[in-house]
């Protein structure tokens, strides 16, 4: 594997078929190639100039940055065994240009232009597993969920693990919180009954986190089938506000932030048929929700800045990614580019897409699998 430090070039760029948009494909190489999961404001520096993934290669996982104008890719972190460093727990603060990452269950962060490397958490109970961490919007704090992690035996088996938490051991939440400068964490927030695995902050507000608060019997994959599933945390107060859909399904999944702060946007699988797509405010009132009835396809949200649209990457289309406008009372889609991600490439989440935006609406990062690997590319949107 290349070493900490090294920097080189494999990319390549074509123009998408559907919108002749120029499309880089950072990376060729390695087993998995994953930039962070679909939260708002993770991935990209705020100048829009560099964006942080995680790869696996030569048997060993580590944390990269890429220049997104040229290509470049430079390892930043140290290397880790294989399927250890993952992008779903990749945080990047977009002004300080420090990363979270997690690996052997502790939490990290490095500096993609310094390459410092710092331990955060270390000290966790073996029976703790962590979750997605999320840095606050002034680039001081990171909060990371807490809760019991189930026998290795049964680890990747998602029913298995149900089962097991329902009927056999009592599940919780824990939100650890601790500079990112370093020092003692603290439990700023834990409950009994439910686990979260997603708290990410608001863009523009340090007390203001998304909790999915994910119930037996099936938890992240349908709860308890009647408690709303997303709900704002205000950290001062400790209050708890929920934000239901209109839709009589109330498990929505894969809610993050637009990028000014005041609505959240979520989909779900709607009670009636196919999918709902829509946006909440800060209170709990419903600002949007669209039915797309015969939609049938898997798929993420995320917020595009500078436009009044949702990306989507699934429901509609499997293999498009889409920008859903919500300016008006009617939804109107228009074509990003084709991700074209065999979604079963590889086990678990690396072939999916989870599309991002940079903070100045330039680029669209996005991951794609096909032949039992995956990779990242970024369309020019702007």
């Amino acid at each position: 594997m290349s070493r900490k430090g090294e920097t080189w070039n494999e990319s390549e760029v074509y123009r998408d078929a559907w919108t002749l948009r120029q499309v880089r494909r950072i990376t060729t190489k390695g087993l998995y190639n994953q930039t962070p999961t679909y939260h708002t404001n993770i991935g990209f520096t705020a100048d829009g100039e560099f964006l942080i993934f995680a790869s696996c290669r030569d048997d060993q996982s580590a944390v990269f940055r890429c220049h997104v104008p040229t290509g470049d890719i430079t390892q930043i972190s140290d290397p880790a065994p294989p399927m250890n460093i993952t992008g779903g727990s990749l945080c990047l603060a977009p002004r300080s240009r420090w990363t979270t990452f997690i690996t052997n269950n502790t939490l990290k962060a490095v500096n993609i232009e310094t390459l410092d490397e710092r331990v955060l958490i270390d000290d966790l109970p073996p029976t703790w597993q962590l979750g997605i961490p999320s840095i606050d919007c002034n680039e001081k704090l990171v909060v990371v969920p807490a809760f019991p992690a189930p026998p290795k035996d049964i680890a990747g088996d998602a029913q298995a693990v149900w089962d097991y938490f329902t009927r056999h051991e009592r599940v919780w939440l824990k939100l650890l919180q601790v500079p990112l400068a370093g020092g003692a964490y603290q439990v700023i927030y834990e409950e009994d009954g439910c686990r979260s695995a997603h708290c990410p902050h608001s863009p523009v507000d340090p007390n203001l986190i998304l909790l999915d608060r994910d119930f037996p019997p099936h938890f992240w994959g349908g709860s308890d089938g009647k408690t709303n599933r997303i709900w704002i945390l205000d950290i001062k107060t400790r209050q708890l506000t929920e934000l239901p859909p209109q839709d009589k399904a109330r498990f929505q999944v894969h809610c993050c932030w637009t990028w000014d702060g005041e609505t959240i946007i979520y989909h779900g699988r709607s009670a009636v048929s196919g999918y709902y797509i829509g946006l909440v405010d800060k209170n709990g009132h419903t600002v949007r929700e669209y039915p797309f009835r015969d939609a049938p396809h898997y798929g993420h949200v995320s917020a595009m800045a500078g436009r009044p649209a949702i990306i989507l990457d699934g429901n509609i289309s499997p293999d498009l990614l889409l920008w859903l406008y919500y300016d008006q009372e009617q939804p109107r889609v228009e074509v990003i580019a084709r991700h074209g991600t065999d979604w079963k490439a590889l086990p678990g989440q690396f072939p999916h897409p989870h599309p991002l935006s940079d903070p100045t609406g330039r680029w669209v990062s996005f991951n794609a699998g096909a032949q039992g690997r995956t990779d990242v590319f970024v369309v020019k949107v702007s």
